[in-house]
């Protein structure tokens, strides 16, 4: 299995010829999207209009949605409906799209449990997931590095409850306090994924929010040994500068050449 190869657009800004370009010169799939800070318009027509400039610049693409304001699982019920909402409409856009999936984040920024609702989480993500569904849009869950997403059994426990897939990110997984803290390693907490792995983030770790790069193969290695054995071939390098985006390709490449 070769993996399909894509990079998250931060790494040339909003730059759509340059990313175009890079994705050629560089042998790339396409492009992830990062909409959180790149919001679609309202406008049905200015949104057609954006998607078809995406559209052009990356035949093949994934999404990622919003999450530094929308917050499915908020205790507040008013923030969660309205979360929902917002949601629904990227959704919509990555059906339009023809996007590979659409990745989103639960319990962003180490949401505390007190202002978490369990039960309105999953109940508002198996409504997204089946929202999702209708209109063939793949939908995902991301693991971070705080919250309730970052510790193994409690991502299990919700990923159980609602079925949804998984965008597994590799330096999430190893900067959370349960790899951190010796509890397992990276490839552990995969293997504790009870739904298919459908995309991953590749970069080695995450510290206060930066990605860092993988200084040698075995670095990642056995991280992408475990994604070849979940049946995982959609990777987005996920760095944010050309500089460290070619840094962590050269390790990819080394093992995809290896393998």
């Amino acid at each position: 299995m070769r993996p399909q190869l894509l990079f998250c657009h931060t790494a040339f800004g909003k730059d759509l010829q340059r990313i175009r370009e890079y994705i050629t010169t560089h042998a790339y799939e396409g492009v992830e999207w990062a909409w959180d800070g790149w919001r679609l318009m309202v406008p049905r027509e200015r949104r057609r209009l954006r998607l078809d400039d995406l559209r052009r610049a990356s035949r093949v693409s994934s999404a990622h949605a919003p999450y530094t304001d929308v917050e499915v699982g908020h205790r507040d019920p008013d923030h969660a409906v309205a979360a929902v909402r917002i949601l629904r409409d990227y959704i919509d856009a990555a059906g339009e799209l023809g996007a590979h999936h659409l990745n989103m984040h639960v319990g962003s920024y180490g949401l505390p449990l007190e202002e978490l609702s369990w039960d309105g989480l999953v109940r508002n993500v198996a409504s997204l997931l089946e929202y999702a569904a209708r209109r063939g849009v793949c939908l995902t869950v991301e693991n971070l590095t705080r919250g309730v997403t970052s510790d193994p059994a409690m991502l299990a426990r919700l990923l159980t409850a609602t079925g949804a897939p998984v965008t597994f990110d590799l330096g999430h997984a190893h900067g959370s306090a349960w790899v951190q803290e010796g509890r397992g390693s990276v490839v552990d907490f995969l293997k504790s994924i009870p739904t298919p792995v459908v995309a991953a983030h590749i970069y080695f770790t995450e510290r206060n929010d930066a990605h860092f790069v993988p200084e040698k193969l075995g670095d990642i290695a056995p991280a992408l040994d475990g994604l070849v054995a979940r049946g995982c071939d959609f990777w987005v390098l996920e760095l944010h500068t050309q500089e460290t985006l070619e840094q962590t390709r050269k390790i990819v490449d080394e093992y995809l050449a290896a393998h």
